[in-house]
């Protein structure tokens, strides 16, 4: 919870978005605008894929999948457009989702912040939904966030995803924009689209280091945040399993979305972000001989609190036999 100069902050408390409670009901109008603008956009590739099998038969199709094309050559900008944030669908998206959260710290408006966000699964919408609340909701605390370079290669895709806040996750921009803000980073990234397990959290933290050094190399006055998206493993499936490697190493995914009805339709899962204390970041120069050491020993703090953030809120979603399994 950010300390909005007030005093008054609800920690440790699940709070339903938009003011609604556990028991909403979301009205038919929203719910259609939530299922059509959710279908277009985590369904986008499926529709560019149509759309360029149609142009081979159809002038129509290929004038519309010509001028999407067209649109790569406009700059991603503006880079996190409060307003398109504060947009009225995406609270039907939270509707849909009965989207909920729970803070367990106060985060000072001033400081700067990384945001160590889980699961990536197989489609990140929790934590896209979670990025426009905070903009709706804190339209002057900026935090921004990085995502895959193939993204901005994707007509539409590109400047939606700019617009609340992401860019090409490199090393340069990364330390670009956390001199601007906060930034979040869904660490698993396209691994995780390939871990679903039917009895078991599975997530990719171990080996995955880059964020710490760039923490320690910079120094942040706020700490790195873990955060917890509960329900966002369950909203999609996804195939083939055997492009897996391939995706991996193009950063880019390979193969469909399965959801609702069969098709890329995410399910009707409540969503619920448990995000928990800071944790401290020494500034250390990066060619310090303790400069590696430091990594090693804050990671390890980052992997001990999400395991421990996430044993101490699963049973409140239900979750109480559904272990995490950090790899």
């Amino acid at each position: 919870m950010l300390d909005t100069g007030t005093g008054q902050s609800a920690l440790n408390v699940r709070i339903y978005s938009d003011g609604h409670s556990k028991d909403h009901k979301q009205s038919l109008v929203s719910w259609v605008v939530a299922i059509t603008t959710l279908f277009i956009y985590c369904g986008w590739m499926h529709i560019l894929f149509g759309l360029m099998i149609g142009s081979l038969f159809s002038r129509v199709c290929l004038y519309i999948y010509l001028g999407l094309l067209a649109t790569l050559a406009l700059p991603a900008k503006p880079v996190l457009w409060t307003a398109f944030c504060q947009s009225w669908v995406f609270q039907t998206w939270r509707e849909y989702f009965n989207y909920s959260y729970l803070n367990e710290s106060v985060l000072d408006l001033k400081k700067r912040y990384i945001f160590v966000e889980f699961p990536h699964g197989v489609f990140p919408i929790s934590e896209l939904i979670a990025g426009t609340q905070c903009q709706a909701i804190w339209p002057d605390f900026p935090i921004f966030s990085v995502a895959a370079s193939s993204v901005f290669s994707i007509p539409f895709w590109r400047h939606f995803i700019a617009w609340i806040g992401s860019v090409p996750a490199t090393r340069q921009n990364f330390k670009r924009i956390l001199q601007k803000g906060s930034v979040a980073v869904i660490v698993g990234g396209i691994a995780e689209m390939y871990m679903q397990h039917p009895r078991k959290e599975r997530i990719k933290l171990r080996s995955r280091k880059g964020f710490v050094r760039i923490a320690v190399e910079e120094g942040l006055n706020g700490g790195l945040i873990p955060v917890y998206h509960f329900g966002n493993t369950q909203i999609f499936d996804f195939a083939p399993q055997s492009m897996a490697g391939i995706s991996r190493k193009y950063q880019v995914s390979l193969g469909f979305l399965v959801g609702r009805w069969g098709l890329p339709v995410p399910r009707k899962q409540p969503l619920y972000m448990v995000s928990g204390a800071p944790i401290p970041v020494p500034k250390v120069a990066k060619d310090s001989p303790e400069f590696e050491a430091t990594v090693d020993k804050v990671h390890d703090q980052v992997v001990n609190a999400l395991q421990d953030l996430y044993d101490r809120h699963k049973a409140s979603y239900g979750w109480q036999d559904r272990p995490l399994e950090i790899e």
